[in-house]
């Protein structure tokens, strides 16, 4: 494939590169018609895919989680990455992988599938506005449920976003960032994309995963974060209410990092600023991205032509 570089978009489907333009997925396709995929999204920094590995695995574990033996490999996947990344001179790019059951004859049954179908979308990543690390955002309490974990497990990362859809449709007709999603209980689970943290009484809490909820690398990794710098954290249920009067609150995903939020359904969390204990664990988060990328440069070529 003849792809310039400085091109803002490119796609590999099972092995071949094209642009966007020029890239197409079968009607026939079970991700299109059923939403019977998986997915991970990272991002690179530097040009190198931030905790790929990490990601690969819960693709995997999202694939097993519906019953899906994937069909390509991590290391095949990551050397499609790396082929793909030389397309681009932009360090920052956002990078979504989806393995699909494939396409064939109408129907539900899986095993009506030809195949999987491997997509990798790779485009310049457009950074989150500033202003909204600097004022924070808004959410609101959706009245959509997220999934229970007997329906559609929230822990499988898969291509049946609908719920999600409108709940995020609910948050913009009210002028807001992103929504809060609620399990059957009452208690959060996550926002429509990104896991959700409160500060109560200098203690970071954010919902268990049995709350129904996907377990957010992002999220992960400022658990260790948090524990090894010494501060209080746990994870445990809330309600709406709680969250109204936690001295701070955040949202956090590969893409957002870590976002401020000051205020939820109307009402200002704390003094209507992000609070300063989001702010350092941030920095924090933000030191342990560069010791990551460093580690990541000396031992795979990401860079080179």
């Amino acid at each position: 494939m003849n792809q310039e570089k400085n091109k803002d978009a490119l796609v590999c489907i099972n092995g071949r590169f094209t642009p966007p333009e020029e890239a197409v997925v079968s009607v026939f396709d079970r991700g299109f018609l059923y939403g019977d995929s998986v997915y991970e999204v990272t991002l690179t920094y530097e040009k190198v895919p931030f905790l790929l590995e990490t990601h690969l695995r819960r693709l995997d574990n999202s694939a097993l989680g519906i019953g899906m033996n994937l069909e390509w490999s991590p290391t095949q996947i990551k050397d499609l990455i790396q082929r793909g990344l030389k397309h681009f001179e932009n360090d920052r790019l956002y990078i979504r992988i989806m393995i699909t059951r494939g396409a064939g004859e109408i129907g539900l049954d899986p095993g009506l599938s030809d195949g999987q179908n491997l997509y990798i979308i790779f485009k310049e990543l457009t950074p989150q506005p500033q202003k909204y690390y600097d004022d924070g955002v808004s959410l609101i309490t959706a009245g959509i449920l997220r999934n229970p974990k007997k329906s559609v497990d929230p822990n499988v990362k898969s291509g049946n976003y609908l719920n999600n859809v409108l709940a995020i449709s609910q948050a913009k007709e009210k002028g807001a960032y992103d929504a809060i999603m609620l399990n059957a209980e009452g208690n959060v689970t996550e926002s429509t994309t990104a896991n959700i943290w409160i500060l109560e009484n200098d203690c970071f809490i954010t919902p268990p995963l049995e709350a129904g909820l996907l377990g957010g690398i992002t999220r992960a990794t400022l658990l260790e974060i948090a524990k090894k710098n010494n501060f209080q954290v746990k994870e445990e249920n809330f309600t709406p209410k709680r969250v109204c009067g936690a001295q701070e609150v955040f949202i956090t995903s590969s893409t957002r990092e870590v976002m401020p939020v000051t205020q939820v359904d109307g009402q200002v969390i704390g003094n209507g600023k992000p609070g300063p204990r989001t702010r350092g664990l941030h920095d924090l988060y933000r030191q342990y991205i560069q010791e990551v990328i460093g580690q990541e440069k000396k031992k795979v070529p990401w860079n080179h032509d």
